[in-house]
């Protein structure tokens, strides 16, 4: 079965974009990736994604100023952002819940568990 859908993967760890965009691709999602978090609002004005991966930890601006800055724009605020990170303490966790994540992954991955929160975030989109 595939799916439809626009997915931007921000990471930057080049082998975890690229697992991402693997496993994505073949549930046949298009994908895009970056590993410049600084980018990432330039890139979601620029093209219409349903989804968002992002990772917390990263250098220059980390995904939970990703997520504020992504749900403080009218433009983009109504996309599915999920978490994905390696913290996996419940601070963490329920912080990125309550600044409007739709889900958190932790690291490392469970595939299943990628392709199902992908999906429900992907259903919740359309």
């Amino acid at each position: 079965m595939t799916e439809e859908g626009n997915i931007l993967i921000v990471d930057d760890v080049s082998t975890h974009l690229l697992l991402l965009q693997s496993i994505l691709h073949d549930e046949g999602y298009n994908t895009d990736i970056t590993n410049k978090p600084q980018d990432v609002l330039e890139l979601l004005l620029e093209k219409e994604y349903n989804v968002v991966l992002l990772d917390v930890m990263m250098p220059k601006m980390d995904g939970l100023q990703v997520l504020d800055a992504i749900k403080s724009n009218p433009k983009l605020s109504l996309i599915n952002v999920i978490i994905i990170s390696a913290r996996t303490d419940s601070w963490s966790i329920k912080s990125a819940l309550d600044k409007g994540a739709f889900d958190y992954i932790t690291k490392p991955i469970n595939i299943r568990d990628v392709r199902n929160k992908v999906k429900s975030a992907m259903i919740e989109s359309l």
